[in-house]
């Protein structure tokens, strides 16, 4: 994996390689946390015979976490789900590119929308009081989840669709 458009004495490069550290981080400690309260709720239930109260909608909840950061982490990475079959058909580098450059355009179009409809989620959600079931937590907590990942697949997708520009102009 490269990234093009980056390079060690990029302050912007330093900045995105720090978020990905963060995210990176973050990813390893609510999945170290979330497999902890699972074999937890597991341990109580198959023991006690009983449940832990809203400890199932906090794994639920965290569990979102989860995805959306390591989906915009996969992003990233430029290890998130693709159907590339333009390479089988084909043979012109200068067509590939193109075709991934389109790619990486929609997807960054497509999570710009998915971005815009989490932050409408969120406001609303904080402008109607919206709580968990089992405690007060404000939902928005988790609700937030998804524009956070928004926000970063479109910064990471948009990089992607300048690595593919610069590709293609070199590829001329």
């Amino acid at each position: 994996m490269t990234h093009d458009t980056m390079n060690a004495s990029n302050p912007i490069h330093r900045a995105g390689l720090i978020l990905v550290k963060i995210q990176r981080f973050f990813l390893f400690y609510l999945f170290l946390v979330l497999v902890v309260a699972m074999l937890f709720e597991l341990l109580v239930r198959f023991f006690l015979k009983q449940s832990i109260f809203g400890l199932s909608d906090f794994i639920g909840f965290a569990s979102v976490w989860l995805y959306a950061i390591g989906a915009a982490l996969a992003s990233y990475d430029r290890t998130h789900i693709k159907a590339e079959f333009v390479n089988v058909f084909a043979k012109s580098p200068r067509v590939r590119n193109m075709c991934r450059l389109v790619s990486a355009l929609v997807s960054a179009g497509m999570s710009m929308i998915f971005t815009k409809w989490s932050w409408d989620l969120c406001v609303y959600s904080v402008s109607v009081g919206e709580v968990t079931q089992a405690y007060p937590v404000p939902k928005v907590i988790f609700q937030s989840s998804f524009f956070v990942g928004g926000i970063l697949m479109v910064i990471y997708f948009l990089w992607e669709a300048v690595d593919c520009w610069n590709d293609f102009k070199n590829n001329a």
